[in-house]
Order: structure tokens, then C-alpha cells, then sequence
């Protein structure tokens, strides 16, 4: 498995569909996933550190699993198949078990961000899916040709 972060939110420019885009400078990657408007927008509030006047659904499912006890883990995008996403959101339990729920991509994304915990993607994911190669570069060069690449798929 590799650890990604969120790089930015892009949209589609042939269908208008935002998609979240996961990288990896080290490996040199980046795995576009193409989600619904709520979930995009729901992130990118998070991101930008905006505060809801009410808990969103994710702010509520994190609230909930603290008020049992539970902790976000981590996030695994786990399957791709037939131009889809799978993801697992593995909680801890109070008594140390690791529970793995199934979820869509954009929901255990918003999740693992809310929660501070990493985002990892399996290597057959990688290897199967619509893979964004990376130039080499460094900090800010590295942030900069993101910006370019995601530019030129998918328009401004």
C-alpha cells in the first residue's frame, strides 16, 4: 500500500463532475476520482477549514464514533473495477479491535480528512486504475506541475 494526501479537487471539464485528486510526490503519482458535488463541496469546506453553523454527515459519523469510543485507523482505497472506486474505513474499537466498513471513496476521504488519519492506496489499485505520472521534481515544482497536469486533463 502507498499513503496519498488529498492534492486538490479538480472538475471534469467534459462532464462537470468534480474529482478528488490523491497523490504521492515520493512515488511519483496521482489517482483522480471522479465524485459526486455534496461530497467535493463537503471536502473542500474541510479543507479550507470552513466551520458549518451545523455538523455535516461526516462531522456527525466522527462525532459518533468518539462518543463510543471508536478511532478512524486509516483509509484504504481498496478495489477498482469497471471505472470504480472501493474504499474500507478501518475503526478502532475501544477494545483495540479493528473493524473494516465498506465505503465509497468520497465518504472515507471526507472522513480520514476530518479525522487527521492517512489515506492509503493498494498497489493493485495503482496499478489497475487511470494513474496520473509525475515528472521529478521537488516542493513547490512538484505543486506546480500538479496544478499544470490537472489543468490540462481537465480543464480550468
Amino acid at each position: 500500500m502507498v499513503e496519498v494526501s488529498v492534492i486538490g479537487i479538480a472538475q471534469d471539464s467534459y462532464t462537470g463532475m468534480p474529482i478528488i485528486i490523491l497523490g504521492n510526490e515520493e512515488e511519483r503519482f496521482a489517482v483522480p476520482i471522479w465524485v459526486g458535488n455534496w461530497e467535493a463541496e463537503l471536502l473542500e469546506t474541510e479543507l479550507l477549514g470552513a466551520v458549518p453553523p451545523r455538523p455535516f454527515p461526516y462531522d456527525l459519523i466522527r462525532e459518533i464514533l468518539s462518543v463510543f469510543g471508536g478511532e478512524v485507523e486509516r483509509v484504504v482505497i481498496n478495489d477498482f473495477d469497471k471505472g470504480i472506486y472501493f474504499a474500507l474505513i478501518e475503526v478502532k474499537r475501544p477494545d483495540g479491535e479493528v473493524i473494516k466498513i465498506d465505503s465509497r471513496p468520497s465518504d472515507a476521504i471526507n472522513l480520514a480528512v476530518r479525522t487527521n488519519k492517512p489515506i492509503f492506496v493498494k498497489k493493485e489499485v495503482i496499478e489497475k486504475a487511470s494513474v496520473i505520472p509525475l515528472d521529478n521534481c521537488e516542493g513547490e515544482e512538484c505543486k506546480e506541475q500538479w496544478e499544470r497536469i490537472i489543468r490540462e486533463l481537465f480543464g480550468d
